[in-house]
């Protein structure tokens, strides 16, 4: 099963000729919302898997430097799942 999001991001880089008349502006106005919204779909259900994730690892903790270590994996993993969405995001808001 495809990706929506790629698949939205892939229609809307076809390049727009003369002679494809269902290409106007607003065919390529909503293109690019679905994309976006497609790619905030997706930002928002890996944010949820991640917030589901952490909370379990912190209820499985029995001491505290298992605490400290399950905080600085998370952050990490956190601030990488971060970049990686907005890198994504403008490059969306690039297309425009």
């Amino acid at each position: 099963m495809e990706n929506p999001a790629i698949a939205l991001q892939d229609d809307y880089k076809q390049p727009v000729t003369d002679s494809d008349p269902e290409k106007s502006p607003f065919s390529l106005a909503t293109a690019s919302v679905q994309a976006y919204q497609a790619k905030l779909l997706e930002v928002t259900q890996a944010n949820m898997q991640f917030a589901f994730e952490f909370a379990q690892r912190l209820a499985a903790i029995r001491s505290p430097v298992e605490y400290l270590s399950v905080i600085a994996a998370f952050t990490s993993k956190r601030i990488d799942m971060f970049r990686k969405h907005s890198k994504e995001i403008a490059e969306l808001n690039t297309w425009r």
